[in-house]
């Protein structure tokens, strides 16, 4: 890279050499294809729990109607889904269940996969980001990456690198729903469930972005990996905890408005966003993945702008 002043062409190619230089590095060490066998034992067993509770169930819808129940589940979904129980848990997965009549028309597997992924990719990323600095700020090997390009876009690239490690876990996820979806399951149409669960995904992945983030900012403050890592749990722990609490009205009233505020910045809000068929309900819950994502980021940056490396 030129020693001339940075402009916007190059501010963006120094984003995407950084995050190549991520994936690489992650390749390299095995950690991609470590994460990439994980994220795929994690969603076949999800997967196949489902479909093994599908089967049950629709060996009790069978009984009920006298009819032969088959070994594969798929024949009676359309019986099963009738069921209050059933939907009441499944519509308790994406919001209500008036909503998850509205989705019904998807196959219920890729549905699935997509609260699969809403649980595994936040905690993916959450995982890759907080020792994407810290590492290298640890071994100093941060000093290759700074002599050649400006911080922000180190920081950028970065995150870059690992969401798009991420999306290749999504495809990866996807690619084993529809392998158990067409081998150990019946009727399920092969271009509709791979375009609900790649669907499902991708919205998932969005909503996991403010994780990133959160990674990323412990990471930036943190320059040593295995507390980076710690702490990001911890974190991740006390924002699970903090964000299920009951609204503050115990609190002063001039404190209150404060704190539902900052909850509205903690990963993890947004979740309905995400399986909203509302396009204009759907374009604010990505504007508050990418603002959360970009707050927590910045934090970070805080403490690594004036960090010495």
């Amino acid at each position: 890279m030129s020693d001339a002043p940075p402009g916007r062409g190059r501010f963006l190619a120094d984003i995407f050499v950084v995050a190549a230089y991520e994936l690489q590095q992650a390749r390299r060490t095995r950690l991609l294809q470590v994460g990439l066998l994980l994220y795929a034992a994690g969603t076949a067993a999800a997967d196949w729990g489902f479909v093994q509770a599908l089967r049950e169930a629709e060996r009790s819808v069978a009984q009920a109607m006298h009819v032969p129940a088959t070994e594969k589940p798929g024949t009676l979904i359309a019986e099963v889904l009738k069921s209050d129980d059933l939907r009441d848990f499944l519509g308790g997965l994406i919001g209500s269940t008036e909503l998850f009549d509205r989705l019904a028309t998807e196959p219920v597997l890729g549905l699935w996969s997509g609260a699969v992924a809403m649980v595994l990719l936040p905690l993916l990323l959450l995982l890759g980001t907080s020792v994407s600095v810290s590492t290298e700020v640890e071994s100093r090997s941060i000093r290759f990456l700074a002599l050649r390009t400006e911080r922000v876009p180190i920081v950028l690239g970065k995150l870059l690198g690992q969401v798009a490690m991420a999306g290749l876990a999504a495809l990866v996820g996807v690619l084993v729903t529809e392998i158990i979806g067409q081998t150990l399951m019946v009727q399920v149409p092969i271009l509709g469930l791979a375009l609900s669960s790649t669907r499902r995904a991708a919205c998932a992945l969005a909503y996991a972005l403010p994780f990133a983030g959160l990674g990323l900012c412990v990471s930036q403050w943190i320059g040593r990996s295995n507390p980076a890592r710690v702490v990001a749990v911890v974190f991740l722990l006390a924002i699970l905890v903090f964000g299920e609490w009951p609204p503050a009205t115990w609190l002063p009233d001039w404190i209150a408005p404060g704190v539902e505020v900052l909850r509205g910045f903690l990963p993890g809000r947004g979740w309905d966003e995400a399986w909203t068929d509302d396009p204009l309900a759907f374009g604010m819950g990505l504007a508050r993945y990418a603002l959360n994502t970009l707050a927590w980021v910045g934090l970070g940056y805080v403490r690594f702008d004036r960090r010495d490396l």
